[in-house]
């Protein structure tokens, strides 16, 4: 009965944030039970164009591993041999040029559901990047690498870490506030990421750290690609990737948040039953 009141707490606590669209929505739905290289058309998402390109091409599914045909039901699996750890990543490009960040103190958010197998795994999500003034490009990746929760700039590379990764299904979630010193006063990025969060309130990993990752020029997003490494053999599944303006665009409906908050009630019980 208390786990029922707790669950349904919740789901209204959630249910009650303001949602808005996200500027990419991928949710691996529409999919043929197959390689994540699909038959065109793709399935179905926002903001995103063409057919995943896996390198090297093997190793992603979609609704199903290597050896399970049943699961993995709308979600991206990375499934490699336990005698090969090489990375493996997946990436689709935007149907539009999705300007994230203009001015000097633009904020964008982005966030995606993983599912580790072992915390000393990778599994990163990764924003490409392009200067609006057509310089430069960044490589925006963040996620969980060798048991902490990681942001960094240039692929897998880690700027900042923190937190100790958690078992199970989980969102993580960044919140990036552009720093440009043509209208500004420093180049530094202002970076936050919280792990199953319900609001903006919540204790994050990362908690507000300034650092100079996009440099300036303003930038837009033209790619974005998952990545998968380490992982002993053991299935890892990546869903709801998404980017947008606000935290309720990044945040996945109620009803996986109230889940996702029972599964950190429960790991909370077993922490205080054991100490």
């Amino acid at each position: 009965m208390r786990r029922f009141i707790l669950t349904l707490a919740a789901v209204c606590l959630i249910s009650g944030a303001s949602r808005g669209a996200p500027v990419i929505n991928e949710t691996f739905s529409g999919y043929l039970d197959n390689s994540l290289i699909s038959d065109s058309p793709a399935g179905l998402a926002v903001g995103l164009t063409g057919d995943w390109s896996l390198v090297p091409v093997s190793d992603f599914y979609v609704n199903r591993t290597q050896g399970d045909l049943g699961a993995g039901t709308d979600k991206a699996v990375y499934d490699r041999p336990s005698d090969d750890n090489g990375t493996r990543e997946a990436t689709r490009s935007t149907s539009a040029d999705h300007a994230l960040f203009e001015n000097d103190g633009d904020v964008f958010y982005a966030s995606f559901l993983i599912d580790p197998p072992r915390s000393s795994g990778r599994m990163t999500f990764e924003l490409r990047l392009k200067r609006l003034d057509g310089g430069g490009a960044n490589d925006l990746s963040f996620g969980i690498i060798d048991g902490q929760y990681i942001l960094g700039n240039g692929g897998a590379d880690v700027d900042l870490g923190d937190g100790a990764v958690a078992d199970g299904e989980q969102l993580v979630l960044v919140r990036i506030e552009y720093g440009d010193a043509t209208s500004g006063p420093s180049d530094d990025e202002v970076v936050t990421l919280w792990v199953n969060p319900a609001s903006q309130s919540d204790t994050p990993v990362i908690d507000g750290v300034s650092i100079d990752l996009l440099g300036r020029g303003g930038g837009k997003v033209t790619d974005i690609s998952i990545r998968g490494e380490h992982m002993a053999g053991h299935p890892a599944a990546f869903d709801d990737l998404r980017v947008g303006m606000a935290f309720a665009d990044v945040v996945p409906e109620p009803a996986t948040m109230a889940i996702l908050a029972l599964g950190g009630l429960t790991m909370l019980r077993r922490r205080r039953r054991i100490t």
